[in-house]
């Protein structure tokens, strides 16, 4: 008995407005021995291409190394831009700064979760609290500055 086989299914080729069929992409082998794909440019867009040249007197060179950077400046450059601060304080530290600048009944039901960007962001464990806390934000700015330096902390968020 004979096994059927599958056929392979091809998907319908695209066609250009003129209705004719042709590959976008081809394989290039580049000079280091590794192969590419490359856009198919179309011979009016070479045309195009040349007549802009000559204009301005100048020939299009196109490199595939021209836009690369390393890793370590394209990592460096991010994340100048996002601000981060550079030193981070360890949770335990922060705990022991929280407790000196509000004393023990408030540490209690309160923590410093993190100082960034000049806001320091304060967990409270219930609604009453932080409405007291928000009546004594300048103070806490004061004594959280007096601990961790002048003009650590310009604002406090609490969050529950």
């Amino acid at each position: 008995m004979a096994v059927p086989r599958k056929k392979a299914s091809k998907a319908p080729a695209r066609t250009s407005k003129r209705g004719c069929s042709a590959p976008r992409f081809r394989l290039v082998e580049m000079e280091d021995g590794t192969v590419r794909a490359e856009r198919v440019r179309s011979s009016s867009q070479v045309a195009r291409d040349q007549a802009l040249a000559d204009f301005y007197g100048v020939t299009p060179q196109l490199s595939v190394t021209a836009n690369m950077r390393s890793m370590e400046s394209l990592l460096g450059e991010v994340l100048e831009g996002l601000h981060l601060d550079h030193e981070a304080v360890a949770p335990e530290i922060l705990a022991g700064v929280w407790k000196r600048a509000v004393g023990d009944s408030l540490a209690s039901c309160t923590e410093l979760q993190s100082v960034s960007r000049r806001t320091a962001r304060v967990w409270v464990n219930h609604p009453i609290v932080r409405f007291e806390l928000n009546r004594i934000k300048p103070k806490l700015i004061q004594a959280l500055n007096a601990e961790l330096g002048e003009d650590c902390v310009r604002s406090v968020k609490f969050v529950q």
